[in-house]
């Protein structure tokens, strides 16, 4: 019963959350896509999703900001359609809107292998769009293609929908004759990055 109800929580959070849409003025290209979420759906900047592409493969991306578009031409037309500004007011017709993910593209991946150069085609309109899985997000930021001998813990992602996965950074470019550097970045106030440098550290030494 407990591997039947996982299954199923699995299957609502790999379920379609909406379609890629390229307009005339707001195309797909190789690098960007744009995709509709279905009613009521919650997508947050930062998620991992991945569409289906041409050939059988698929193309994963980072969600990078949600907008609403609606039929309205103007604010100002909203504000009139509100009885001149009436917080009060209750329009008689409601709105025609949806809301619009923008996705970078991070990787495009071909189960069958069919073909070795990949494919760097936009993502074609109304393709069905999912949330990725721990092993999506592997294939989206490479971790698949890293050997297991050469992963450090960096720690651990969690999506809109629930989904968590284990991320791991290249010793060859943290480390060694190719490494580089690690840029821990942003605002906390509460020693955030430097409790992560140290948790960093720790993976290394093990």
């Amino acid at each position: 019963m407990a591997d039947e109800r996982e299954n199923d929580q699995e299957q609502q959070r790999r379920g379609i959350i909406g379609k890629a849409s390229a307009t005339e003025r707001d195309p797909n290209s190789s690098e960007k896509f744009s995709f509709w979420l279905a009613s009521e759906q919650i997508v947050n900047p930062f998620d991992i999703v991945e569409a289906e592409q041409m050939g059988g493969t698929r193309t994963f991306g980072l969600v990078t900001n949600v907008k609403q578009i609606t039929d309205a031409p103007s604010h100002l037309s909203n504000f009139i359609s509100s009885d001149f500004g009436s917080t009060e007011a209750t329009p008689q017709t409601p709105r025609q809107g949806a809301n619009v993910a923008e996705v970078n593209v991070l990787a495009n991946y071909d189960p069958s292998q069919k073909y070795p150069m990949g494919i760097y085609m936009p993502v074609q309109s109304e393709a069905p769009v999912r949330f990725s899985d721990e092993e999506g997000i592997h294939v989206a930021l490479g971790i698949d293609k890293m050997p297991e001998k050469n992963r450090i813990p960096a720690g651990l992602i969690r999506m809109s929908n629930g989904t968590r996965a284990r991320v791991y950074l290249d010793s060859r470019y943290v480390l060694g004759p190719e490494g580089a550097l690690v840029n821990i970045a942003g605002i906390s106030g509460l020693a955030t990055k430097t409790s992560y440098a140290m948790f960093l550290i720790q993976s290394i030494l093990q």
